[in-house]
């Protein structure tokens, strides 16, 4: 049986197809994402990432 990379999730590096990055610089913004400098391992290329927390969920009344 084969693995295929279609249904994995996750950033990959658009130069060289790496999936690991080191996070350089996280930053909180205003309306309450995160951005997150990220550079691949592989190759060096950066990345800018925009982080959201997914919102709380709210209790049934």
């Amino acid at each position: 049986m084969t693995s295929t990379r279609r249904n994995e999730r996750g950033l990959v590096c658009p130069r060289c197809g790496c999936r690991h990055f080191k996070t350089t610089h996280t930053e909180p913004l205003r309306d309450g994402r995160i951005r997150r400098r990220k550079t691949c391992r592989h190759c060096g290329r950066k990345i800018v990432t925009f982080e959201a927390t997914p919102a709380p969920a709210r209790p049934d009344r």
